[in-house]
């Protein structure tokens, strides 16, 4: 970019930034500066309504990549298209500074009264947490627990990948602004999950989560997709939530029906 292109759309940012517009860009690259920082880049878009020609490079910092976290991902964000308010314009470096958790906070604004009347969005799944998948709607990121897509608890990855479509609605809105979607119909299993597991053998498998009970600490350690074995908290190893672990299988019983999980039982014997 040379800085004419700069000095040319240079009014018209200024407004840009005066009024937070929100523009959209695909994130292209991933980098870091000598302090460590992370960030992002995108394009700026041709805008002929705001008389920007575009083409500059807007850097968003991993501090304005999320509204909704502290600690984004950046990589998940690669090859996204994802909305931006520009604010600053460095002319000496040739490039814009953006936030992507400016333009999520005024979308989430817009947003409130249809979330509360439980307007049907399309969303798309921009990835997984143990407890469900993250889907993005108008830019804006919210959870959907496996409990709210599933009448069984069935994982919402048996079903659905990132980049697929799904419809949801606000089930709930924190006070924090963060949102939770359900689904209209709950899906539920229809065929068994095909396993091998057998008490008295090892599998690999990652710890994710650590639970208090009243006769002490369970740790679930995921085998397989929809499938978790539990297991006490190891007295002579250390665990923490992603560990790697390896667990001698101890139970395992069927559920009521053919399509219930399997209660898997075992012991933590070594973290790996």
């Amino acid at each position: 970019m040379s800085n004419s292109i700069m000095e040319r759309d240079l009014q018209a940012l200024e407004v840009l930034m005066q009024n937070e517009t929100i523009c959209w860009g695909e994130v292209t690259r991933l980098a870091r500066e000598e302090d460590g920082q992370g960030y992002m880049v995108t394009m700026m878009p041709a805008m002929s309504q705001h008389g920007i020609s575009g083409g500059e490079r807007v850097v968003i910092y991993d501090s304005e990549a999320d509204a909704d976290s502290t600690r984004p991902h950046l990589m998940n964000l690669v090859g996204r298209r994802i909305p931006f308010v520009v604010t600053a314009a460095e002319a000496d470096s040739d490039r814009l500074i953006g936030s992507r958790k400016k333009a999520q906070t005024a979308l989430k604004a817009v947003m409130v009264q249809d979330l509360a009347n439980g307007r049907i969005y399309e969303g798309t799944v921009t990835g997984f947490s143990r407890f469900g998948a993250y889907i993005e709607v108008n830019g804006v990121t919210g959870h959907l627990r496996n409990s709210d897509f599933s009448s069984d608890h069935s994982d919402v990855r048996e079903y659905l990948s990132v980049g697929d479509s799904i419809e949801v609605k606000c089930k709930e809105l924190s006070q924090e602004g963060y949102i939770y979607w359900e689904v209209m119909s709950k899906v539920h299993r229809t065929k068994p999950i095909e396993h091998d597991f057998e008490p008295d053998t090892v599998v690999l498998g990652r710890v994710v989560r650590i639970n208090n009970f009243e006769r002490g600490v369970g740790v679930f350690v995921n085998l397989k997709t929809g499938i978790d074995a539990l297991c006490s908290l190891p007295r002579e190893i250390e665990v923490e939530e992603g560990a790697r672990v390896a667990v001698k299988i101890e139970s395992v019983t069927p559920g009521r029906r053919p399509t219930d999980t399997p209660r898997i039982r075992g012991r933590i014997a070594r973290v790996c």
